[in-house]
């Protein structure tokens, strides 16, 4: 039974994640550089000034300033009008594939996965932009996403809070030891801890097996990108992608078809 229009529940869907991109923007931009993200309040970069709220507004903030901060009358950086609407897009984008691909009934399980779905979607944003330039993962992401697929758990229908429970301890600490161990034998760190926490959130929104699924893929992606890639960065150390990334673009394509990625393999490759 359709609750709203579809068409509703985007435009909801997109606000939502404008104002969380909102936030995704203090955290790309403090995290790296150590700075509270409560702490001070949104202000201007260039003069401190306090920005009022109706002028933080996601996007419409930017437009109606029309790209000039209002106290001191500098640009503003599109990067952050981009970045909500980027995060707004991919907020609807999770309701629609959710809807799509899964069914949306109205049923608890079914918003569940619209949740989980919004959550995957977004973080890509701020893992790439921070993992790329800095070589870290905000613990907002990989912290929260251990914290967002226990809540998430309660709701019935999917993953069980001992399932995800599991998922987190199994996935963060098998990725771990992996890394240790590949660290003892290359005699240089091979896996941020980071990249544990990431996968450790995944393995709480998923289940231990989906989590799993995501290293999988994300470990195929980042071969398939970093080969060619390489052939052009040869011993500069410019070449060096970060596997963060990966496991955030992997994610939600696993949890969308990862069982029907996971038959095709046994049926093609294992030939079973």
């Amino acid at each position: 039974m359709e609750i709203f229009p579809l068409w509703y529940g985007l435009i909801v869907f997109f606000v939502i994640g404008a104002c969380v991109g909102s936030f995704y923007n203090v955290v790309v931009y403090r995290m790296p550089r150590g700075i509270s993200l409560i702490n001070p309040p949104s202000h201007c970069p260039l003069c401190k000034k306090r920005i009022p709220l109706y002028l933080n507004l996601p996007i419409v903030g930017w437009l109606i300033l029309r790209g000039k901060s209002a106290c001191c009358k500098q640009p503003i950086s599109p990067i952050y009008p981009i970045g909500e609407a980027l995060c707004g897009l991919l907020g609807a984008l999770a309701l629609f594939s959710t809807n799509y691909f899964v069914g949306m009934t109205g049923n608890v399980a079914d918003w569940a996965s619209a949740l989980a779905m919004f959550w995957l979607l977004l973080g890509i944003y701020p893992v790439c932009a921070v993992d790329f330039k800095y070589k870290l993962i905000p613990d907002t992401i990989s912290v929260g996403g251990i914290v967002a697929g226990l809540l998430i758990s309660l709701f019935p229908g999917g993953v069980t809070p001992l399932e995800s429970l599991i998922g987190a301890v199994g996935a963060g600490g098998g990725l771990f030891l992996l890394g240790w161990v590949a660290s003892k034998v290359l005699k240089k760190e091979a896996m941020g801890f980071g990249d544990v926490k990431l996968l450790a959130g995944y393995g709480a929104l998923m289940g231990f097996t989906g989590a799993i699924e995501v290293l999988v893929v994300a470990a195929v992606l980042g071969i398939v990108v970093m080969l060619p890639w390489g052939k052009f960065h040869k011993g500069d150390g410019s070449g060096q992608i970060p596997f963060g990334p990966f496991l955030a673009v992997a994610a939600p394509v696993i949890f969308l078809w990862g069982e029907t990625l996971l038959e095709l393999y046994v049926r093609f490759v294992l030939g079973e």
